[in-house]
């Protein structure tokens, strides 16, 4: 494993790109339960596990902080576009007035209004974390960031002219980023914590992680087949519209948080492959683009019917990603960026 690296950290992101995967392979009712259940949390998690590291940015100068931010997220999302915007001309046949309004929407960068939708996460994550770091420096305390970030959410919620969750509409997805930003605030404020080495060594702490996670599965469950009694006790206190969706997100993860620490270390190879969690998400599109393509040479049909053929499916595109697509793509991004770095220095 790399330096500084988190080996559970990286399987969690692999269990959420998967996750993801799944939630965009829905396809009626033999995928409803797992489409629904998915897009509780899947979303949450990431920026949840951003936040986790958004501390790398408090040596830096906002300046500074803001061009690190830039090459991290927005140089692969212009590398991106640029990948998806030649296998949708390759792959769609239509006229040159429909790709430049593609390529519109790829710059606007809204969620559910690009031809390559995961591709919004690259912008309102670089949105949410300059905007966040930018109010750290304001605010110091991680608690009233915390405060901020919920009252963002509740405006977004009750405010704004729509709900970013389900209409999301600004630039960059600035007003994505004020919703879900309530969960990279609490990965901020839990970062210290969670990122301790911890090793169960007496008796009562091992019962207490096992009893915790029986108890988290449990809830899990009944929350899968809509039984969520939770919920329906939530409901009886006030703003419980706006504060159990937060609760209900984070219960999931840390059902994936401890489930990712207890075999992190048993399954490295996996840890590894969540290292390439933004790539993952940049290439969904791509992949499942090429493995239709590839299925209708030989005239096959790819069919989700249920929740289990979507997991396969999932695991299937993420092994293609990262064994086919990846090795070229790195190859390609590595004389892409040292091209823009010379363009840069001539200017």
């Amino acid at each position: 494993m790399e330096k500084n690296r988190i080996a559970w950290i990286d399987l969690l992101k692999l269990t959420g790109i998967i996750a993801i995967f799944c939630g965009h392979l829905h396809s009626g009712d033999g995928t409803e339960r797992l489409y629904n259940f998915v897009f509780l949390y899947h979303v949450p998690l990431f920026f949840f596990v951003s936040g986790l590291f958004a501390d790398r940015l408090e040596s830096l100068t906002f300046s500074e902080a803001f061009l690190k931010k830039c090459k991290q997220l927005l140089l692969p999302y212009s590398f991106l576009v640029i990948l998806s915007m030649i296998v949708i001309v390759l792959t769609t046949p239509k006229d040159f007035i429909t790709y430049l309004k593609y390529l519109k929407q790829f710059i606007w960068g809204i969620r559910n209004q690009m031809p390559a939708s995961s591709l919004w996460f690259f912008s309102c994550l670089f949105v949410m974390s300059i905007f966040f770091d930018l109010l750290r420096r304001l605010l110091k305390r991680r608690s009233f960031l915390a405060a901020a970030s919920f009252i963002l959410y509740l405006l977004s919620c009750t405010v704004f002219p729509h709900n970013p969750s389900v209409q999301p509409s600004w630039f960059f997805n600035i007003d994505s980023a004020c919703h879900y930003m309530i969960y990279y605030a609490l990965g901020y404020s839990l970062s210290s914590f969670l990122k301790k080495e911890v090793i169960c060594r007496k008796k009562w702490q091992k019962l207490l992680v096992m009893a915790s996670a029986v108890l988290l599965a449990c809830y899990l469950v009944m929350v899968y087949t809509d039984e969520d009694f939770l919920g329906h006790l939530f409901f009886a206190l006030p703003f419980a519209d706006y504060l159990y969706p937060i609760v209900r997100a984070m219960l999931i993860i840390s059902f994936h948080i401890i489930l990712a620490r207890s075999l992190a270390d048993s399954i490295p190879s996996f840890a590894r492959m969540g290292q390439e969690t933004l790539w993952l998400c940049g290439n969904e599109m791509i992949v499942k683009k090429i493995l239709l393509a590839a299925a209708g040479t030989v005239n096959l049909q790819i069919t989700i019917t249920d929740a289990l053929s979507a997991v396969l499916y999932a695991v299937i595109m993420t092994l293609f990603i990262l064994k086919v697509l990846l090795p070229v793509e790195k190859k390609c991004y590595a004389k892409y960026t040292e091209y823009i770095t010379i363009s840069q220095k001539q200017q």
